[in-house]
């Protein structure tokens, strides 16, 4: 199963001293770094070898989660300018620390640079999912269906019974 790679931009408070973040240069701009939004692509990342956690970490990724109600495949146009910056950082990392021979686990790089590519801005939003309505009377409950061999048992033992009765009537007529 292919884990989800969609990540979102999340400002750092200026004053937060944050031990995961890269280094940022100096832009006017608040510092952010990238979350992924499902927890189980994190854990792939967290699982990966140091040296990868390390590239994603210094290029401006986070091994926390956000979560986010956006469809798979989109994130916030105003995040564009951001993702690009921290896209472009870790490319550099990747380029200039190497990635050959590293173990990366569940984490699938092809699978990232894919999505990636074919990640779009946008502000579709996920559909809730549908509850069930619950009807105002509860319907009878229908006992089950009884299978053959239930009903061959049930016919043999009302079998029997019927013949030890008219064996003891039998009896019974012939002693009077």
């Amino acid at each position: 199963m292919s884990l989800e790679y969609d990540f979102d931009i999340v400002a750092i408070a200026p004053d937060e001293v944050d031990p995961e973040h890269g280094h940022t240069a100096v832009t006017g701009r608040p510092p952010v770094r990238a979350q992924f939004r499902n927890i189980k692509t994190a854990d792939a990342l967290r699982a990966a070898s140091p040296k990868i956690r390390r590239i994603f970490l210094e290029s401006g990724f986070s091994l926390d989660t956000v979560s986010d109600n956006r469809s798979t495949g989109y994130y916030r146009p105003e995040d564009s300018e951001n993702r690009v910056v921290i896209l472009k950082r870790l490319f550099a990392n990747i380029r200039n620390m190497g990635v050959q021979g590293e173990y990366c686990g569940e984490f699938d790089f092809h699978h990232f640079l894919a999505h990636i590519r074919a990640a779009k801005p946008g502000h579709v939003l996920r559909l809730a999912p549908a509850r069930p309505v619950q009807s105002q009377s509860p319907e009878p409950v229908r006992p089950e269906r009884r299978t053959l061999v239930g009903r061959l048992g049930f016919a043999l033992g009302l079998a029997v019974i019927l013949f030890v009765l008219l064996k003891l009537l039998a009896e019974y007529g012939a002693a009077n």
